[in-house]
């Protein structure tokens, strides 16, 4: 370890001091400012490392069921016989939640929409944390509240969050959609067993915004091992009718009283740091980390699916019966044809959407009929039944099926034409690369089409026929 020289130490002790009674003049304030970038050489605009009242707001004593169902305090390592885990420092913060409790959390000041923010902030899960199956935990949020939403997000909460759900913890971005008020992302970050008992330490990266010019980035690093990049999301992250941005808050929410689920139920956190855009991913990141080496995990995994029990994450759009069997998506009992050539009578999208570049594949299939005109579609940018991409597989080909096409308010129209035809029976590989507005469309790695659109962004993905049986299996979004 190298170590400062005094004049330096002093500079950066002085510095850390002046900054602290800045903020405490702005925290103990009634008045709620927005953190905005107006001071051109500032760097960190916002920290609580030593002591919960520090922090904007405290929820915790005056929640529904009152301090002794909601207990936020600090701890040092050793108070009487207990110990208790500190990421840095002196001290660090104990959220206890009991059955009869909702709530226990650190509450941050707004940020300012279209202002560029850094944050860091760690947690630690106790190793003794039980039924992990039951229930949830909100671990951090980016809230809006009051907000015009009244409580219609499409993650369910409110704002953009990290949640426990099972034994994964998951990152749920929200923002303004472009069909929709509220669209939801969600991001897999780490699993609960590796979480346990471990500082696990949050570095973002974000430009909250209901522009396409936001942008979210973070990473993660789980005790002694080194940051990797789980969300490089490009587009809007926010609304730009909320009047100022979110407020960032720590610890834990369990929701209404009598919770499911063991209890009570607490954790820690620690090492919070807001920097303006003027920071750097070092001048955040938890511990004092010097000049760290953030490793990209890519590509980032957005979806998977291999059928092997249920189609929970997916939502029946139009037509046919969809079911899982033998492992696989099964589609059928279709919605019969039109008179008129059309797109597809029979759509399933996953619930999750998906913004920005992306790769998906899939293994697909069309069953066997006397018919010469079996069909299956990969549905892509999905916005709604009358607005989306979608690749068509057809054993015959002609200007309305067997190419990439475009519905766009209810017409359909091929963009792209396949040279190839499939066979019924035989199942296939299928590619769709998405980046910037060129799509490609791969079939058992041999690429069949190229072209260029600008209609669609972001949206769902799903699977689709004219009217036909299908099967589809090993679905994967990066």
């Amino acid at each position: 370890m190298h170590s400062l020289p005094l004049n330096t130490m002093k500079s950066k002790n002085l510095q850390k001091k002046s900054l602290r009674s800045v903020l405490g003049l702005f925290l103990g304030t009634a008045c709620f400012f927005p953190l905005g970038t107006n001071l051109a050489s500032a760097a960190i605009v916002e920290e609580v490392t030593e002591d919960i009242s520090s922090a904007w707001l405290r929820e915790a004593s005056t929640s529904k069921g009152g301090p002794t169902c909601n207990l936020l305090e600090n701890v040092t390592s050793l108070m009487g016989n207990t110990s208790h885990p500190v990421r840095a420092g002196r001290q660090a913060f104990r959220h206890w939640v009991n059955r009869c409790g909702e709530r226990s959390e650190l509450a941050m000041r707004r940020t300012a929409i279209g202002s560029t923010y850094w944050y860091g902030w760690s947690m630690y899960i106790p190793s003794n944390w039980q039924d992990p199956s039951d229930g949830y935990d909100i671990l951090t949020q980016w809230a809006t509240y009051p907000t015009p939403r009244n409580g219609k997000f499409a993650c369910g909460a409110n704002g953009s969050y990290i949640v426990r759900n099972g034994e994964d913890i998951t990152f749920k971005l929200q923002f303004k959609g472009e069909k929709t008020d509220s669209e939801c992302i969600r991001y897999p970050l780490v699993k609960l067993a590796d979480a346990r008992g471990r500082w696990v330490d949050f570095v973002m990266h974000a430009k909250w915004t209901g522009n396409t010019d936001g942008f979210a980035k973070l990473w993660v690093k789980v005790g002694n091992g080194a940051y990797t990049q789980k969300v490089d999301y490009k587009g809007r992250t926010f609304w730009n009718d909320e009047g100022d941005g979110p407020y960032f808050k720590m610890g834990l929410y369990k929701g209404e009283p009598n919770f499911s689920g063991a209890a009570p139920r607490y954790l820690y956190t620690d090492e919070y740091r807001l920097g303006d855009a003027n920071a750097k991913f070092e001048d955040v990141a938890p511990g004092g980390v010097a000049n760290p080496q953030p490793q990209p995990e890519n590509p980032q995994l957005r979806v998977s699916e291999n059928f092997s029990t249920s189609v929970r994450n997916f939502d029946v759009e139009l037509g046919g019966s969809w079911t899982v069997s033998n492992g696989r998506y099964l589609l059928s009992d279709t919605n019969p044809e039109r008179s008129t050539p059309y797109s597809n009578r029979n759509i399933s999208v996953h619930k999750t959407p998906i913004a920005g570049n992306f790769t998906l594949t899939a293994d697909a299939s069309v069953v066997p009929t006397s018919n010469r005109w079996n069909d299956f579609s990969i549905i892509f940018n999905y916005q709604d039944l009358n607005n989306y991409y979608f690749a068509s597989f057809n054993e015959s080909s002609d200007n309305f099926t067997n190419g990439i096409f475009k519905v766009e308010n209810g017409v359909a129209s091929k963009i792209a034409n396949f040279s190839s035809l499939i066979a019924a029976g035989t199942t296939y590989n299928i590619k769709v690369e998405k980046t910037g507005n060129t799509i490609k469309v791969y079939r058992n790695n041999s690429l069949e089409a190229t072209v260029e659109d600008t209609t669609f962004s972001g949206g769902k993905v799903g699977f689709g026929s004219r009217n036909d049986s299908a099967t589809f299996d090993n679905l994967i979004v990066q």
